[in-house]
């Protein structure tokens, strides 16, 4: 699978019995851009989310990868992975940890790792709203140091 694809979601829909979370979404997201999903609670913002990350089945619609059909394979097998906003999972772990821990679960050296985390950490960062940094419960326990070109005034 190539890492630089995009992410086709086709008539994508979620049931739970007889109530719908995720009603018929269509998105394409190409490689290398940003996308927020906004709406109130229970709208299916993560559920949507975890369809994509192979953590919740797909009642209808495809999910595609590049030109692959991910709907039904095991979320190890997809290639993508999923990082919560209030960092849940890994709270005493530094933002770089939480993003390289996917790297370590797939065997990736400590130096490549790091490496990749260390980019991945900042174009995650960089994308954040000034006022969800300034937030941030990890940005004082970061194990990476502001850039230059970051100011909180930007």
């Amino acid at each position: 699978m190539s890492r630089n694809a995009d992410l086709d979601l086709i008539n994508l829909s979620k049931k739970y019995g007889d109530t719908v979370a995720v009603d018929d979404i269509s998105l394409k997201i190409r490689s290398g851009t940003y996308c927020c999903l906004l709406g109130p609670s229970g709208c299916g913002k993560t559920t949507t989310l975890r369809m994509v990350a192979g953590h919740e089945t797909v009642t209808s619609g495809d999910i595609l990868l590049g030109l692959e059909n991910v709907t039904d394979k095991r979320p190890a097998a997809r290639g993508t992975a999923m990082m919560f906003q209030n960092y849940a999972l890994f709270p005493h772990l530094k933002v770089r940890d939480n993003v390289a821990f996917s790297l370590k679960m797939r065997g990736a050296d400590r130096v490549a790792r790091t490496a990749r985390a260390h980019c991945s950490s900042w174009s995650i960062w960089d994308a954040l709203p000034i006022a969800c940094r300034d937030s941030c419960p990890a940005a004082s326990n970061s194990a990476l140091p502001l850039p230059e070109h970051w100011s909180p005034t930007r």
